[in-house]
């Protein structure tokens, strides 16, 4: 192609094949769920539930991001999904789960493709907890990912609504046993691991099938960036770079999309080619999306 008829084609809204991104790490609301309306350093969130979709489409669209992994309760998942094809359904977990039949039913019916985001850690369990035993046993019958939260929490998590919360729990470490007892399920690690993401990184190259995603390590304040960039030196010096994920955790903050793209994209340590691993080729083939 010549350099002009691409300037040409960029000037009418093309958009090249490396440009594409898959973010594994959305969120979704109905009126009842939604607490957004304010800003979290310098990135602004919609006042309503109906905004937060509209606006998540919006950045959707600016960042040609081509299929999105979006977890909630089952009837805010269900409104994003017929809102726009691109989104994949998942599944957030709660201190109670949904009965293990209507799972199966929900799995059966295409309503949930992805177990997560699992937010054990919040409760005061973890993925290995025998809670979860049932469901990830349909999941591996399924091959349905499952997307587990590790790392840390807001600010004054425990005195916010979640008291069994801990830290520590958020070691991905602790979920060894899963990736052992349930040998052909699809698993990955959202955020990274985050202040764990060595053990994250270490995992990976003894469990060769475990992928991460970035999550809020790309966005949400200059300490928790620090973690992507050591996190991501980490993992292309270990050669596991093609099982790391974007993903985005925009929660109530949609403009945390393009946040998070600008900043992966503006890390000189990483070529072209493995920026587009990251934005797209890794959750493709994690995803098996043909």
């Amino acid at each position: 192609m010549k350099k002009s008829t691409f300037v040409t084609l960029l000037l009418l809204g093309f958009q090249p094949l490396w440009s594409q991104v898959i973010d594994v790490h959305l969120h979704s609301y109905i009126d009842n769920e939604y607490y957004g309306g304010h800003s979290l350093n310098g990135v602004a969130s919609p006042k309503t539930a109906e905004l937060h979709l509209k606006e998540t489409i919006d950045q959707m669209n600016k960042n040609n991001i081509k299929f999105a992994v979006v977890s909630g309760s089952i009837g805010s998942v269900q409104k994003y999904v017929k809102a726009d094809p691109r989104f994949i359904a998942g599944y957030v977990d709660d201190v109670k789960l949904i009965p293990v039949t209507e799972f199966e039913q929900l799995i059966q019916d295409g309503k949930i493709k992805v177990f997560g985001e699992v937010s054990g850690v919040y409760y005061g369990r973890t993925l290995n907890d025998t809670i979860y035993a049932p469901y990830l046993k349909i999941c591996e019958k399924y091959d349905i990912p499952v997307a587990y939260h590790t790392g840390g929490g807001p600010p004054e998590t425990p005195f916010h609504g979640f008291p069994k919360f801990r830290l520590s729990l958020g070691d991905p470490l602790l979920i060894e046993d899963v990736l052992i007892r349930y040998p052909k399920l699809r698993v990955y690690l959202m955020h990274g691991g985050e202040n764990f993401f060595e053990n994250s990184v270490r995992m990976m190259k003894v469990y060769t099938h475990l992928y991460i995603d970035l999550g809020v390590l790309l966005w949400v304040d200059p300490f928790i960036n620090e973690y992507a960039i050591r996190l991501l030196k980490l993992a292309k010096q270990a050669n596991v770079l093609d099982r790391v994920m974007f993903g985005t955790d925009q929660i109530v903050w949609t403009g945390a999309i393009s946040k998070s793209i600008e900043f992966l994209n503006a890390q000189p340590f990483l070529t072209e080619q493995e920026k587009r691993m990251i934005l797209y080729d890794n959750a493709k083939v994690f995803l098996k999306i043909k």
